[in-house]
């Protein structure tokens, strides 16, 4: 006939919460996966239009690198950014926005990585107005120049001696 609780004692109760305490300290470093990779980007705000992100990871033998990008902090509209072996990309060709990177490791054992924590970019071209102005000064600049070498060459210029 199986025991009723009863019967196990009063200190039931006590080893109990002491056998608990003990599996919450030893349990999560053994449950814990292969360490997450560090994602790291060369700007947090893009005015030329273009950066480079850069992912690493120091333990284990890795197989390939996933990249995901999304619009959206929780990842909810995440697509495959880059998947294979390197270790960075340039990103280019971005509308204005803000951009979300992660990437996670497989292993050569067919295991994953946590994902790394997110990378924020924001990309801000600059205005049209500026890049006209740009173009414009540099236009002027262009054809200050041409006319300097001009003059100075047909004002340098030798002219026979009338014989």
């Amino acid at each position: 006939m199986p025991r009723s609780p009863q019967h196990f004692g009063p200190a039931t109760p006590v080893l109990l919460a002491a056998l608990c305490g003990v599996l919450t300290l030893l349990l999560p470093p053994l449950l814990a996966s292969a360490p997450k990779p560090d994602l790291e980007s060369t700007s947090d705000l893009a005015r030329a239009g273009y950066y480079q992100l850069r992912w690493s990871l120091d333990e284990g033998e890795v197989d390939r690198f996933r990249l995901e990008e999304a619009t959206a902090d929780d990842f909810s509209d995440a697509r495959i950014f880059y998947e294979g072996a390197d270790g960075a990309t340039v990103i280019s060709g971005r509308s204005n926005g803000t951009f979300h990177y992660r990437v996670r490791a497989r292993m050569e054992d067919g295991s994953q990585t946590e994902w790394s924590d997110a990378q924020r970019v924001e990309v801000k071209h600059h205005s049209i107005a500026q890049a006209f102005g740009i173009f414009t000064l540099g236009g002027l600049v262009f054809v200050a120049t041409a006319g300097i070498i001009a003059f100075g060459t047909r004002a340098n210029r030798i002219l026979p001696e009338d014989s």
